[in-house]
């Protein structure tokens, strides 16, 4: 009896420790991060994200959806921090990140109270040019968020946060939301996010078969654009 237990056993090729190792936590499928949601989900990620940063292999927007992870998981910790706040310092400086990203970024890192004083300055020196075109919505977020955490961004950067954003009437420019306006700021039309938005819902576009023209490519953008808010940047 023994020797057939023995035999049934060898041929499964596990042992009970083994089936219980397979099974433990440890070996728990990774949440890619943009899924991240727990605490858990998150600690399991840290090590690997802190070496890719370590060597320079983590890029600009995964920089944001990690931020945006940890404020989803509420998980803190000073060393990774202290990596992370130095290569977001180094995204802001290179303006590889859209003005609705650093906004995000800020907001995540205030949520947690992971204030880097130097971090905080590089992003508020880096969305000063855009202030003025911001979003009332983002203003007050990106205002609450400095708050929050007790930075002072200067007197004149906080008095343009209050003041509400100037409203570009303009009909958009279909061709900048194709990355494919030459004019810049000479163009006649608005390269403005807001003006883009309220004219799909204006319904100043109108589709090929109301207004006989073949091209849909203002309304695939308007479509891109509502998913991801990266504007020219396609």
């Amino acid at each position: 009896m023994d020797s057939s237990d023995d035999s049934a056993e060898g041929t499964s090729g596990h042992s009970p420790a083994a089936k219980c190792a397979s099974s433990s936590p440890s070996r728990q499928r990774i949440v890619p991060i943009e899924k991240v949601q727990t605490l858990t989900e998150m600690a399991r990620l840290v090590s690997g994200l802190q070496r890719r940063m370590e060597y320079g292999e983590v890029r600009s927007r995964e920089l944001c959806e990690i931020t945006r992870a940890l404020a989803r998981s509420k998980y803190f910790d000073a060393a990774f921090f202290k990596i992370l706040a130095k290569e977001l310092r180094g995204a802001f400086k290179r303006r590889s990140l859209s003005t609705q990203d650093i906004v995000d970024v800020i907001c995540s890192l205030a949520d947690l109270n992971a204030y880097d004083s130097a971090t905080f300055e590089a992003a508020c020196a880096t969305l000063k040019s855009d202030l003025d075109r911001m979003p009332d919505s983002n203003r007050q977020r990106l205002d609450a968020a400095l708050k929050q955490v007790k930075h002072s961004p200067g007197e004149e950067f906080a008095l343009t946060l209050k003041t509400k954003s100037r409203v570009d009437e303009r009909e958009a420019c279909p061709m900048f939301w194709r990355g494919q306006c030459k004019w810049g700021p000479r163009c006649k039309l608005s390269h403005d996010s807001d003006s883009f938005d309220g004219t799909i819902q204006d319904g100043r576009w109108k589709p090929p078969t109301q207004s006989g023209g073949k091209s849909v490519g203002f309304k695939q953008s308007a479509d891109l654009f509502k998913t991801d808010r990266c504007g020219a940047l396609w």
